[in-house]
């Protein structure tokens, strides 16, 4: 099976690629050393991780995992992607936990950095699940009524975001 598949799943990583976590990682400058030690199979447990996380925030009200659309691009191609908030959030997520699971003589600023690309990764997460904003191209559930679209319906549950 590919590495940027998931097992548990059969469909693509909400991430992308290994290599798109890694290119996260680089942009803080951990060093070469330490940007050796992350491998294929590391990056992989922690996509997983992190898709599984997601899926459980967003059940109530989107049918998981989430699917991949098509969408044209510039040039005239059409490529599978997540929705953008989605595949965001999952690279800057996996890549915080990676940092701070892995790896424990960091600078201060560096393990600051991760834990904030986790809580914001949380945070808009946590946006979808209580209405914020909705993810173009995904099936949303219907628990209110089996009459009523759910485009019609209102939030299950309306929570501060902190």
């Amino acid at each position: 099976m590919a590495t940027d598949i998931s097992p548990t799943t059969g469909e693509a990583y909400y991430s992308g690629s290994w290599t798109d976590i890694q290119n996260v990682l680089r942009v803080l400058n951990i060093g070469e050393g330490k940007m050796a030690k992350v491998t294929e199979s590391l990056v992989a447990f922690y996509q997983e991780m992190v898709d599984r996380d997601i899926d459980e925030i967003l059940i109530e009200l989107y049918h998981v995992p989430l699917r991949a659309m098509n969408q044209v691009q510039p040039d005239g191609t059409t490529k599978r992607v997540f929705p953008g908030s989605v595949r965001r959030s999952a690279r800057y997520w996996a890549a915080g936990l990676l940092l701070l699971n892995e790896f424990q003589n960091l600078a201060q600023n560096i393990t600051e950095q991760a834990q904030a690309y986790v809580e914001d990764s949380k945070k808009e997460i946590f946006a979808i699940s209580v209405y914020n904003h909705r993810l173009v191209g995904q099936r949303r559930k219907s628990n209110l009524s089996r009459t009523v679209p759910p485009n019609f319906q209102p939030p299950h549950f309306v929570e501060a975001n902190f």
